[in-house]
């Protein structure tokens, strides 16, 4: 397994939704699954997919992504700690992100991601803590780097 990313939880319900960058956000997810990305995911994502699962009344779609991310090895669950609950509320003082976004990064921090994607623009606020990239921007990059080893 190669790098280790984060991702936020607008990557997964862009695919789901077929939202305008879920094509890259897809690429993503089928890299984390073919075993080339390794994945950090935090509880909080867990619960706001579970939750709007919950919404639309998709119980067996809901189980089937709770069984995906446990079974997998390409995912790493990091869960809402005292040390990422301390990580969280620096990173929300000192950025302004809402406490889940804190909480995201936080969990990427500590899971030790050196990435986290995510669409939403809000997040860029945490790159004092880790890089951020929109998933278009990290498939563009991946593949320029695929394409230009050093």
């Amino acid at each position: 397994m190669g790098l280790t990313v984060s991702l936020d939880t607008n990557v997964f319900v862009g695919v789901l939704n077929k939202e305008p960058l879920s094509e890259y956000s897809k690429t993503i997810l089928d890299r984390i699954d073919a075993g080339a990305l390794g994945c950090v995911v935090s509880t909080v994502l867990i619960a706001e997919m579970c939750a709007g699962y919950h919404a639309a009344g998709q119980a067996r779609e809901k189980d089937d992504f709770l069984t995906h991310l446990e079974a997998s090895q390409n995912y790493e669950i990091v869960e809402l700690s005292i040390g990422v609950a301390d990580e969280a509320g620096r990173i929300k003082t000192e950025t302004g992100l809402r406490l889940p976004d804190a909480i995201v990064v936080a969990s990427a921090v500590k899971g030790g991601a050196r990435c986290l994607i995510s669409n939403d623009e809000s997040l860029r606020k945490a790159v004092k803590f880790i890089k951020v990239a929109s998933s278009k921007e990290f498939v563009d990059e991946t593949r320029r780097a695929d394409d230009h080893p050093e």
